[in-house]
């Protein structure tokens, strides 16, 4: 009996287009085209800033720096210091990226600079402006400190005597990592939120319609009438939504596969990411595997236990609210927690599991570490599942 109660829970949700356009495909084809375009935005933003070249006001410019700038792919425009105050509001509206003031004596003080006090050059620009915050660090970082190099090999005929040493100019083998672990690094910052939400989600949008909606439209007090022990009834029915509820969490993590190589900037927080650098071991595919698979039994039996309680579907969603706000919360502690995870987050049912599937990723899951989550998940699923059935068996609660 119990094949037949799930057989006809999954018969009702694969017979029902909209059901499975809404619970497979949707999610799915969402999060493609989402991550797909945020990661293709980030890039054309990050290109256009690229090729953008800046327009730079100088005031008071030296000489010496008039025919070093001219090397540089910058547009620069020497003023006066009278004109100072309306190309600060020209910064300000976003028309001009920068202005640089050089002191009225900087080439007194550089050439008297053995008791002179060093000049002090005044860098304006609009940090809400993408473009005038790029032109700003590249002056920063870049042109005025080559211009400074300039000026001390004039002064000293070269810098080799003032350089008291350089760093991984010639080395060539400064990155120890192991292989395929800086791609998981990557993948670990965001993957493990997206998979703990999507299965939840995947699970909530139909299990809520399970039982309560049973209830709300009758049908589920004909099921009860019959001669099917109720806790056989329960355990189809959990056991079909968590069927349905991996085979979701599946169609939407091909598409977060498929996205990668549009969404790398967005998924992997800024490092490069490739399918062909993650070298995982059998032994690893499995390891995630069945922890996808106990969180989803974790999600399932709560979504299923809020909709045994529940009168209706509606009152299941109220419900469910504040499980799927301590859910996305569990979600995001890998994205803001760093360093060694302590041994007692294990013990924390769905988010020990966040934090396995990281550690995952990150190669550093240990035998010990997954078999406590693991544990701990299966003895909350049986709880879980315990509760079930007694509900099932209270005819205050499955009545109305």
């Amino acid at each position: 009996m119990l094949r037949v109660v799930i057989k006809k829970e999954l018969l009702r949700v694969f017979t029902d287009r909209r059901l499975v356009f809404s619970a497979f495909i949707l999610p799915a084809l969402s999060i493609f085209i989402l991550y797909s375009l945020m990661g293709k935005m980030i890039g054309n933003m990050a290109e256009s800033i690229d090729e953008h070249v800046p327009l730079v006001k100088v005031a008071n410019v030296p000489e010496s720096f008039k025919t070093y700038i001219e090397s540089e792919i910058v547009q620069v425009e020497y003023i006066d210091s009278t004109a100072m105050d309306t190309t600060k509001d020209e910064i300000l509206e976003g028309d001009t990226e920068l202005l640089l003031v050089f002191p009225d004596t900087f080439e007194a003080n550089i050439n008297a600079y053995e008791v002179a006090t060093k000049p002090d050059l005044d860098l304006f620009y609009n940090p809400s402006e993408e473009y005038s915050q790029s032109a700003k660090s590249l002056f920063e970082y870049t042109i005025l400190p080559e211009y400074e190099e300039i000026l001390l090999m004039e002064r000293f005929g070269g810098i080799a005597a003032f350089t008291a040493f350089t760093i991984n100019q010639e080395n060539q083998e400064a990155k120890i990592v192991e292989a395929g672990k800086e791609v998981g690094f990557g993948l670990s910052f965001m993957m493990p939120m997206l998979l703990n939400i999507m299965l939840f989600a995947g699970a909530m949008g139909i299990g809520i319609d399970v039982i309560a909606g049973e209830k709300e439209r009758g049908t589920m007090a004909t099921m009860l009438l019959t001669p099917v022990n109720r806790e056989t009834i329960a355990m189809g029915k959990v056991l079909s939504l968590g069927i349905v509820a991996v085979i979701s969490a599946l169609c939407t993590f091909g598409a977060i596969i498929a996205s990668l190589p549009n969404a790398a900037n967005l998924l992997a927080a800024g490092n490069e990411v490739s399918l062909a650098g993650l070298a995982f071991s059998p032994m690893d595919y499995i390891m995630l595997l069945v922890i996808l698979i106990i969180q989803v039994g974790i999600f399932v039996g709560l979504i299923c236990l809020i909709s045994v309680i529940a009168k209706s579907v509606k009152e299941a969603g109220t419900y469910i609210s504040p499980i799927y706000i301590l859910v996305m919360i569990s979600a995001f502690a890998t994205v803001f927690t760093s360093g060694e995870v302590k041994m007692f987050n294990y013990f924390i049912p769905v988010l020990g599991n966040v934090f396995a599937i990281k550690e995952l990723l990150l190669r550093e899951l240990s035998y010990m570490e997954f078999g406590v989550t693991v544990g701990i998940s299966i003895t909350l699923i049986l709880i879980l599942l315990k509760f079930i059935t007694l509900a099932f068996n209270n005819e205050k609660i499955m009545l109305n």
